[in-house]
């Protein structure tokens, strides 16, 4: 799960990054091609970002069976 997050946050720092290259670039060919990978970019981070929600709604669930209910005990005076 750590993998995917850290795959997470470099797809939106790559995106960030080519939106940047995009609004500096003075050829207008450039500038359009940045934006539709920074777009591209953007779009992969937000599937990548449901994945990761759906396998952590997942993990806890399933978790829930591992648990192991408390038994209370009587009191020893």
């Amino acid at each position: 799960m750590a993998d995917l997050r850290e795959k997470l946050d470099k797809l939106r720092a790559d995106a960030a990054d080519l939106v940047l290259m995009s609004r500096r670039s003075s050829d207008p060919q450039k500038r359009a091609l940045f934006e539709r990978l920074a777009d591209e970019l953007a779009i992969e981070a937000l599937e990548l970002e449901q994945v990761v929600k759906l396998q952590s709604r997942r993990s806890s669930h399933s978790d829930m069976g591992k648990v192991v209910p408390l038994q209370v005990r009587p009191d020893r005076r």
